[in-house]
């Protein structure tokens, strides 16, 4: 009913009506729990019409300004993987993707959404996205209500104040595993603040959702971790180690490594000794990590160097900013320099200035240096934009010349030349790797090796190599794509400009592909064939 009234009464858009409907339906369920079904359960549950109305502004404005938006490379990858993976292909057999699988199951709910209200997949991925976000502020303005003492101003503040840490570090990146991880996070953290113990079920249901985000990535234990080690500090006790979301963590965290195991031998068994031995080549330099991190610390290191000059008006350090720090160190671990890893460093770090904001009486100086951090937070994260792929950008216009184009494949080591192209241009992307990323390391070790002395070492990269060739090989003999495009000028190589088609053409099996295609044109970065009628 809600969905015909907004489509046909209204009439803005079908967009609307599904959220609408995934707006609404969450709250009559949960009216109906807890009024009907099972009251006590939800006795300790305080929810309010400000606290949904606020949520669902947030969520409708979010909807209105990503919808149609292209998404994160990343993003894009698992979209195409996800819907091959629902269609039978194997992971990490037919699907080679370096991460563990739980993000694949976080996917499918919008390939599933995006089918059945017939929607593209990235709107699909968006519906769930802000569905989830809905989810978590509303659960956050229960908890708000229930044991902050505030008034219904600051309560408000605070819930817009999540909202907006939640969002604005991520506006170019927004469904990175990063970005999930602050959403399913920011219940629990909210819980570590007050001095009252929550409730066994609560602390276990708050701890539960975060651990689904820990899972994501193998760095984010550290985020539970330093929480841990923090509060071990305080105490001078090793009881934190012990207590109840931290055993919910472990839980969890086993029972995934467990499921993996069962459901996904494949990738412990194939995946991760390969990555060890290659995935290194998408290491950035020292300087350059720092630089980065130093470009993004820049504005939140100045309420700390007021906090510790004003030793006797500054206010105790708060989970936000412990799990800032952490999320600083994840990113250095990392390794990569990619923006995008600074996300929980950013997200918690504004929450923390908010909450110095939402606490101080008067506007004295850590006030002031936290306000300066959020802003200049703020700024930068806008600044930078929402997400733009000029490679898909080249692309498409190169497809448009021709008329479109119904499938391609890729020869690059970049993520953002292949799935998202695909994924915009509505073609197939029929390689089963989201880039070539066992070459570069493959390649890079084995001229650094000295194969007289480690030869099984030698003999090992170069099977990791040969086997990236041949499944190329065999996806385009399967699926023969209409458009090949070369990247002549692909990173992550010690050799400038890596030839990929002498690459190629170490495999027997290639001249017999690549006859069947014809430079058609090229441009300052990539070279395009076009497979002939």
């Amino acid at each position: 009913m809600t969905g015909w009234f907004a489509t046909s009464t209204l009439g803005p858009g079908f967009w609307v009506a599904i959220l609408a409907v995934a707006l609404l339906l969450p709250v009559a369920i949960y009216r109906a729990m807890r009024l009907r079904v099972y009251p006590s359960a939800f006795a300790d549950v305080h929810l309010h019409w400000r606290g949904i109305a606020i949520s669902a502004a947030v969520v409708l404005a979010m909807g209105v300004l990503f919808w149609e938006r292209p998404l994160t490379n990343d993003v894009a990858w698992y979209l195409v993987a996800t819907r091959d993976w629902l269609g039978g292909a194997a992971l990490y057999e037919v699907i080679m993707e370096i991460n563990p699988p739980l993000n694949f199951y976080f996917t499918a709910p919008a390939i599933v959404v995006a089918d059945l209200f017939g929607l593209s997949d990235p709107n699909g991925q968006y519906a769930v996205i802000w569905v989830v976000l809905f989810l978590c502020l509303i659960w956050c303005a229960c908890i708000i209500r229930a044991e902050f003492g505030l008034s219904p101003l600051r309560q408000s503040l605070l819930l817009v104040a999540i909202a907006t840490a939640i969002i604005v570090p991520s506006l170019d990146s927004i469904g990175q595993r990063e970005y999930l991880l602050v959403v399913l996070m920011m219940p629990w953290l909210l819980r570590q603040i007050p001095e009252r113990v929550a409730a066994p079920r609560q602390e276990i249901a708050a701890a539960a959702i975060a651990a689904l985000g820990v899972c994501l990535k193998p760095h984010f234990v550290l985020f539970p971790l330093a929480l841990t080690v923090a509060r071990s500090i305080k105490s001078r006790s090793l009881r934190p180690i012990l207590s109840t979301a931290n055993l919910t963590f472990l839980v969890i965290g086993l029972a995934y490594v467990g499921f993996v195991a069962i459901a996904h031998p494949a990738y412990l068994s194939e995946i991760v000794p390969i990555a060890r031995m290659v995935y290194g080549a998408y290491d950035a330099d020292l300087p350059t990590v720092l630089g980065i991190a130093l470009h993004e610390t820049i504005f939140l290191l100045l309420p700390v160097l007021i906090a510790l000059m004003n030793r006797k008006g500054r206010i105790e350090p708060t989970p936000f900013a412990t799990l800032s720090l952490a999320g600083l160190l994840t990113y250095v671990l990392q390794t990569k320099g990619f923006d995008y890893h600074m996300i929980p460093f950013l997200s918690f770090g504004l929450m923390g200035c908010f909450w110095i904001l939402l606490n101080s009486k008067q506007l004295g100086p850590l006030a002031a240096a936290a306000a300066v951090a959020a802003a200049g937070v703020m700024g930068l994260s806008i600044s930078q934009g929402f997400h733009r792929n000029y490679s898909v950008d080249q692309i498409s216009r190169v497809g448009e010349s021709l008329g479109g184009f119904k499938s391609l494949m890729v020869l690059t080591p970049h993520i953002f030349a292949g799935p998202p192209v695909a994924l915009e241009t509505g073609a197939k992307w029929i390689s089963r790797y989201p880039a070539n990323w066992l070459v570069p390391g493959a390649l890079n070790r084995l001229a650094r090796t000295d194969c007289t002395k480690e030869a099984a070492t030698c003999a090992t990269l170069r099977a990791i190599a040969d086997r990236n060739r041949s499944e190329n090989i065999a996806d385009m003999i399967a699926f023969e794509p209409e458009l090949l495009i070369i990247d002549r000028d692909s990173e992550y190589f010690d050799e400038p400009r890596f030839d990929w088609l002498g690459f190629m053409s170490e495999d027997p099996a290639w001249a017999g592909v690549f006859e069947d295609y014809q430079e058609f044109g090229s441009s300052k970065r990539y070279i395009y064939f076009l497979r002939n009628p």
